[in-house]
């Protein structure tokens, strides 16, 4: 979202403009927020989709094999990528919020809503990912043990996954103090304007 023109157009004097204008400028508003949450909605969907694919394929496995009590800890994990996936959509859901017939709070509203429910998801996405940790050494464990895998392998595979969440935590970071805390200040801030 593009706050600079955002906060320019609140405070300026032209902040009373004629019905057209005002058409106009939430139409453009609109328009901005459909793509925000087509964006949104395609961004949610891939790991969705991969989800489904990696528990079809788990099902499937377990299912044909006679070994699924020794296999747990790979389902622990896929257990634990559904809940920061259900997790993600409970907090995206809840942030939903009624109109109140004042078209500009009600979009201030849902997009300091929206930015609660990512700050809610980075918290969700930080205390998972220790819980991840445990059921993937057990997988690589039980994977060696089995002689399915090699140290050498179940060693590079664990360093992948660790490396893995290591840099989404980084990521997942950075984005959570450098766009997701200013942005709730800079709504928080116009929302206090606007009452």
């Amino acid at each position: 979202m593009d706050f600079e023109r955002l906060e320019q157009a609140w405070r300026s004097e032209a902040n009373r403009p004629s019905e057209e204008q005002q058409a106009r400028l939430m139409e453009e508003l609109m328009t901005m927020l459909n793509a925000r949450r087509r964006t949104e909605f395609v961004l949610a969907a891939i790991p969705f989709g991969a989800m489904i694919v990696f528990t079809v394929v788990a099902g499937v496995a377990a299912y044909r094999g006679d070994s699924f009590a020794h296999d747990w800890p790979g389902l622990a994990m896929l257990g634990v990528c559904w809940a920061a996936l259900i997790g993600t959509f409970w907090n995206g859901f809840r942030a939903r919020r009624r109109h109140t017939g004042q078209p500009m709070r009600d979009t201030l509203e849902n997009l300091l809503a929206q930015n609660q429910a990512a700050r809610r998801n980075y918290m969700t996405f930080c205390a998972l990912t220790p819980v991840f940790l445990f059921p993937l050494w057990m997988a690589v464990d039980h994977l060696k043990d089995d002689g399915r895998m090699s140290a050498a392998a179940g060693f590079q595979a664990t360093a992948l996954c660790v490396g893995a969440l290591v840099a989404s935590y980084a990521w997942n970071t950075l984005r959570f103090y450098w766009v997701m805390k200013p942005e709730q200040r800079r709504l928080e801030s116009l929302l206090a304007e606007y009452e």
